[in-house]
């Protein structure tokens, strides 16, 4: 995905809702190696999370851990450094438009040590991520394979073989997971999507993509009626090129995921896009710490860790 951002400080990653055609995923095909691994993070002033990532190898290089952007994206020039072969493109549908991107193929991608064989990545010149220095965009293709804690008070993340002893031991609300939907019928993979809602905006349940690569609310609607601020410019980062768009802002009272609430938001309503497959996107930053696991399906918001001596 990549970013809009408000007076520099609110944006969100925006590139990649979905892809279309379906693709092959890296390491769908394989587990990777059991392990559990601690990797510390580099957090910028914007709470973008910045991860040490290795391709086939060598490395490693600066790229932002983004859990809302379903497919690694690398930039074409390391991409020609290390000569990832070319396999084809596709046309792939984000949330303000379509594009036509490179395929490259990768044999491995690690972090600290946590390694997937590989597979299919997208590529594009200069990504639209946080800094220039950023070589890509590490998304759940790759992290689909572990259980994530990202730990946002000790600056650190923990991956793990699906279903190990990370989740086993963290205590705190299960909320459940959906990692799928559709959109005009067709298959959207790699979401991290959780129910939640907001009293004052009605009843309906809303679907809310947890993604670490927003750092507000937002809201997939044109506005938020009577009670909405006035429009304002927003600069939004989609794949390797920025764009201009108007958002209306709202402060809202809570929004309530489980059995948690969350208190004086400030929620930005998207009024332009190309397609979405959910109602909206809630910052992982929302939280000191959030436990993921994929294959157990379920999230934790601030789990505790009893048995874990720091």
């Amino acid at each position: 995905m990549s970013l809009p951002h408000r007076s520099n400080r609110l944006f969100v990653l925006l590139a990649l809702a979905t892809f279309i055609p379906a693709m092959t995923h890296a390491a769908e095909s394989a587990a990777p190696i059991p392990n559990i691994v601690t990797a510390k993070i580099k957090l910028n002033d914007l709470s973008m999370i910045i991860v040490p990532v290795s391709i086939n190898g060598s490395g490693p290089y600066d790229f932002m851990l983004d859990t809302g952007c379903s497919k690694t994206i690398v930039d074409q020039k390391l991409a020609d450094e290390l000569g990832l072969p070319r396999v084809s493109e596709k046309t792939v549908v984000g949330m303000l438009a379509s594009v036509r991107t490179a395929v490259v193929h990768v044999n491995s991608l690690s972090v600290a040590g946590a390694a997937v064989p590989g597979g299919d990545v997208f590529s594009t010149d200069q990504p639209a991520t946080v800094s220039s220095r950023v070589r890509g965009v590490l998304g759940e293709d790759f992290l689909q394979n572990f259980d994530l804690l990202i730990d946002y008070r000790h600056q650190s993340i923990r991956l793990e073989s699906p279903l190990g002893s990370l989740a086993g031991m963290a205590v705190g609300e299960h909320l459940p997971l959906q990692l799928s939907g559709t959109l005009h019928g067709q298959p959207t993979n790699n979401r991290l999507v959780v129910s939640g809602h907001i009293p004052e905006l009605g009843d309906k349940p809303m679907s809310l993509l947890l993604d670490s690569g927003a750092n507000g609310l937002i809201l997939f609607q044109d506005n938020f009626g009577p009670g909405a601020g006035q429009q304002e410019s927003l600069h939004a980062g989609n794949f390797d090129k920025w764009e201009s768009l108007s958002a209306a802002t709202r402060t809202i009272r809570s929004l309530n995921l489980g059995g948690q609430s969350f208190s004086d938001l400030t929620v930005i309503a998207l009024s332009r896009r190309a397609d979405v497959d959910t109602d909206g996107l809630v910052p992982t930053s929302l939280f000191h710490s959030i436990l993921i696991s994929p294959r157990g399906k379920f999230a934790i918001l601030n789990p505790s860790f009893p048995k874990i001596s720091r």
